[in-house]
């Protein structure tokens, strides 16, 4: 068994995936990221800015909620 010391980071391609944002967010939403490690909503995003669509609101300040990602 071989041990790495760099860290590793976990990603999800396609499916239904937790994810960091920072509210308000509507059902529905389109998110992307705001630089920072959160997801925000965008509905105007460009083509490939997308990290995926809302499956819940949310109204906190700062939130995990669950988000489907995939490609179209």
């Amino acid at each position: 068994v071989q041990t790495c010391a760099l860290p590793i980071s976990t990603i999800a391609l396609m499916g239904r995936i937790p994810c960091k944002v920072k509210g308000p967010i509507q059902k529905g939403d389109l998110l992307v990221s705001d630089g920072t490690g959160y997801a925000v909503a965008k509905n105007d995003a460009g083509s490939g800015m997308v990290i995926g669509k809302s499956l819940e609101v949310f109204y906190g300040e700062t939130g995990t909620i669950e988000v489907v990602v995939g490609v179209r």
